[in-house]
């Protein structure tokens, strides 16, 4: 009986061994850090949580920050980049993130607009790839005035839109 501890120790040590074996000299694959998610929030509240993300990459210089951003079902031609770009500014210019640090990427056209902030291990291999969301017809408001703008609030309430009248015909 007094053997078994010691059988369960070696067994778990050899099993441990056999980990570190399998993983060494490859690209090492790490969990999926997701530190927010936020869709269409003011300026002063994407700051606040922009500044939360900086925080956590600076006291984690390991870490690269990535900010995956979609538009939403009526958007703007590059909403989303333009939105990814001024989030990544917004970190290197304020909280003096190095450009290196910070990634971005657009995800195209989903159903509402969505940021997700993420830390992933530097060199790490990101282990999941989400696919571009090509924009539907009528999902982007080609004359991106004030005036588009606000016909685009109303797109996204409008009771025809969720029955499959395009945004384009409600700008009119």
């Amino acid at each position: 009986m007094k053997k078994m501890p010691k059988l369960i120790f070696c067994f778990g040590l050899i099993l441990a061994l056999s980990d570190v074996s399998r993983t060494s000299g490859s690209v090492p694959i790490v969990d999926v850090f997701w530190l927010d998610r936020y869709g269409s929030i003011s300026w002063e509240n994407e700051r606040a949580r922009l500044d939360n993300f900086s925080i956590h990459l600076i006291q984690n210089p390991d870490f690269v920050g990535y900010v995956f951003v979609n538009a939403g079902r009526c958007a703007c031609r590059g909403e989303a980049q333009a939105r990814a770009i001024r989030a990544k500014n917004y970190m290197m210019k304020v909280r003096g993130v190095e450009w290196n640090r910070v990634a971005w990427r657009d995800l195209g056209y989903r159903e509402e607009p969505e940021v997700v902030l993420y830390l992933f291990k530097r060199n790490a291999r990101i282990p999941f790839n989400p696919e571009y969301e090509p924009a539907k017809e009528g999902q982007i408001i080609e004359n991106c005035s004030m005036n588009a703008r606000r016909q685009r609030k109303r797109c996204n309430r409008h009771p025809l839109f969720a029955r499959g009248v395009s945004a384009a015909s409600l700008i009119r």
